[in-house]
C-alpha cells in the first residue's frame, strides 16, 4: 500500500531544480521494516524519469526494472560524505510543540556537466552531497517538466500505516505539524524564484489518515518563511 501528500507544478513546465527547508522528525522506535516513510520528499521529474531529493532516489521506467534509493542506488555518485550520507539519521530532530529543526535541500541541474546536483543548504554555504549523472535519463537529461513536494508512506496490506511526517495531522500547524518552507523552484538562469501563487496543484489520496494544508505565500502574513505548508497524520491507517 502507498499513500502519499504533495503540491505539484501544474501542467507542462521547464524546470531546472528546486529548493526547499524540510522539517525533522524522528521515526518511531517500533516502525517495522515494511512500513516505510518518505516524509520528506521533493522531486523533479519528466514523463517517467524520477530524481528524489530527499532518500537519493531515481527511476526511469515507472518502476517497472528501474530504480534505486540511498546507498543501495549505485548510479548516484556520492562527493562528500561528511556533508550528509543518504539514508543517514540527520539530528538534531523536532520536539512536539517545542524546539524545530530543518534542513535546506536543492536539487539543480549543473548548466556545465548537465547532471543532477543534489545540494545541503543550510551549513552556511551550499554543500555538494552528490549527483545523478546525466546518463541515467532521456527526457531528464535535458531539463524536467514538474516538481512535487511532500511525503508518501508505503506498507504491507497486513501491516497498519505508519505515522507521516511529525505524526499529526497538517491543521495542527507550526511545531505541531511537518513543514515545507521557503520552497523556490530553478529555471533557465540558474537562479531560484519564488513560486507563483495558484499554480501548482493538491494531491492526497487518503485524507482521513494523511492531510496537508493550503500551499500558502508567508509573506501576505508577515513571515519570512517564503512559500509553506504543513503535512502529516498518525500511524494506525487501513487500506
Amino acid at each position: 500500500m502507498k499513500h502519499w501528500v504533495a503540491y505539484a507544478t501544474k501542467g507542462s513546465g521547464e524546470y531546472y531544480g528546486s529548493k526547499a527547508k524540510i522539517n525533522l522528525w524522528s521515526l518511531p522506535h517500533d516502525i517495522k521494516p515494511s512500513q516505510q516513510q518518505s516524509g520528506y520528499a521533493m522531486w523533479v521529474s519528466n514523463e517517467h524519469e524520477i530524481t528524489n531529493a530527499v532518500i537519493a532516489g531515481f527511476q526511469a521506467d515507472g518502476y517497472n526494472s528501474t530504480g534505486c534509493y540511498n546507498l543501495m542506488c549505485k548510479s548516484f555518485v556520492m562527493v562528500d560524505w561528511n556533508v550528509l550520507t543518504p539514508g543517514s539519521v540527520v539530528g538534531p530532530v523536532s520536539i512536539y510543540n517545542g524546539a524545530q529543526y530543518y534542513i535546506t535541500i536543492s536539487v539543480k541541474k549543473d548548466a556545465k556537466t548537465r547532471d543532477w546536483f543534489l545540494y545541503r543548504e543550510d551549513l552556511g554555504e551550499p554543500r555538494l552531497i552528490g549527483y545523478w549523472p546525466k546518463s541515467l535519463f532521456t527526457t531528464l537529461a535535458d531539463r524536467a517538466d514538474a516538481v512535487s513536494w511532500g511525503g508518501m508512506v508505503s506498507y504491507d496490506t497486513d501491516d497498519a500505516g505508519p505515522p507521516l511526517g511529525s505524526g499529526h495531522h497538517a491543521s495542527e500547524l507550526e511545531r505541531k505539524a511537518a513543514y515545507f518552507k521557503n520552497i523556490e523552484i530553478f529555471y533557465s538562469d540558474g537562479k531560484s524564484h519564488d513560486l507563483i501563487d495558484g499554480e501548482q496543484d493538491r494531491f492526497a489520496d487518503k485524507e482521513e489518515c494523511y492531510t496537508i494544508s493550503k500551499l500558502v505565500d508567508s509573506s501576505k502574513y508577515g513571515r519570512h518563511d517564503g512559500h509553506l505548508f504543513y503535512f502529516g497524520g498518525p500511524g494506525g491507517c487501513d487500506g
